[in-house]
């Protein structure tokens, strides 16, 4: 489980086919916090992996359920990204932009505050 203190950095969806295969989603829904805001309570797993970026993924998740608790990306240096499904609160702050915009499904119509990033 991630505890954080005070308000994300930044809240954002991405689209890129590492995002959508790891949540089983068409884009997957984060918030980004400096890395000591966050802490990770209880039993867990990690594994690296590669991003559509090249650069290095560091994701946690709980052993027992499967469910994602938080990630180092290589190109957020400092910080520690958590799943907004973890924090179960619908009034959590809207995402800003939309990462790999250029992967996202024909279908997936976002609004025109969200800014769409061709890439990442």
């Amino acid at each position: 489980m991630a505890a954080v203190q005070g308000e994300p950095l930044d809240v954002y969806l991405c689209s890129c086919t590492d995002c959508q295969r790891g949540t089983g989603s068409a884009f997957s829904y984060a918030a980004l916090f400096p890395e000591a805001a966050v802490s990770i309570a209880g039993e867990r797993r990690q594994y690296t992996h590669r991003g559509d970026s090249g650069r290095a993924i560091d994701s946690t998740f709980c052993p027992t359920c499967g469910t994602a608790i938080a990630f180092r990306a290589e190109g957020l240096p400092g910080t520690l990204g958590v799943p907004v499904g973890c924090f179960a609160d619908p009034g959590f702050p809207r995402p800003s932009k939309l990462f790999w915009a250029s992967r996202r499904h024909h279908w997936l119509e976002l609004p025109d505050t969200i800014a769409l990033i061709e890439t990442q």
